[in-house]
């Protein structure tokens, strides 16, 4: 696979270039939740873009192309129209998921998340199957002060 580092096993290759600058490495790495790749070295106070490897069932086949498909998510797909807000593909344990602000949709296993569109990732937006996220906004019942007795 490659040479061991002490901060991970390099997955393949010196350096790799994404987002237009120069990193120094794709580590795969084991954490307490799995394996995990990772571009870049640790450093303190700094925090290394990762990518987890839960759905990979072999670790050794991992190449650098597979390492840097992970990392590429998540990934802005354009604005939405009616707020300007962007909307994301994300990669998850289930699957690659589409959010915008609060809105969460699956992306069905049948469609190719290399070649999802904004206006497909809109339409899933508007489909029945799309969940809240976070934590909703409180109601406020009765702004009346209680009285203790």
């Amino acid at each position: 696979m490659g040479a061991d580092t002490g901060l991970g096993e390099v997955v393949a290759g010196a350096a790799v270039v994404t987002d237009g600058r120069m990193v120094e490495g794709v580590f795969l790495k084991q954490g307490p939740y799995g394996h995990y790749v990772q571009i870049g070295e640790d450093k303190k106070g700094l925090f290394p873009k990762r990518a987890s490897l839960s759905k990979v069932k072999d670790i050794d086949s991992v190449t650098l192309e597979d390492a840097i498909e992970l990392l590429q998510y998540p990934k802005i797909l354009g604005k939405h129209p009616e707020d300007d807000y962007p909307v994301l593909i994300t990669h998850s344990k289930v699957g690659y998921n589409i959010k915008h602000r609060r809105s969460l949709a699956l992306v069905p296993k049948s469609v190719d998340p290399k070649k999802m569109t904004l206006e497909r990732a809109l339409k899933l937006l508007s489909g029945k199957s799309v969940r809240r996220i976070g934590r909703p906004k409180g109601k406020v019942e009765n702004k009346e002060p209680m009285e203790w007795h």
